[in-house]
């Protein structure tokens, strides 16, 4: 088994996200996004991991780019603006 950490990223609200490259031999190649969280108030952590083959990654990379141009329709015309892009842009 092998990983290499590509980068960790803050998140809103003190959660972190990492981003790996995962090979093993039994299920091979993996991109792994680790996402984790702590809730100061009450102690408590979660953690999330997924495991992505290139395709699947792809999709995401895709749903991210959505994201983008939903938060930048957002801070461009407020809800106004996400209103008209979302029903443009919305499956």
């Amino acid at each position: 088994m092998f990983n290499v950490n590509l980068d960790t990223i803050e998140a809103q609200l003190g959660a972190t996200a990492a981003m790996s490259i995962f090979n093993d031999p039994q299920i091979g190649n993996r991109a792994v996004l680790t996402t984790h969280y702590e809730d100061e108030s009450t102690f408590e952590d979660s953690s999330v991991v997924m495991m992505f083959k290139t395709a699947e990654l792809d999709a995401l990379a895709k749903l991210i780019e959505r994201a983008r141009e939903g938060l930048a329709a957002a801070e461009r015309g407020g809800i106004v603006g996400l209103a008209t892009w979302a029903e443009k842009n919305s499956h």
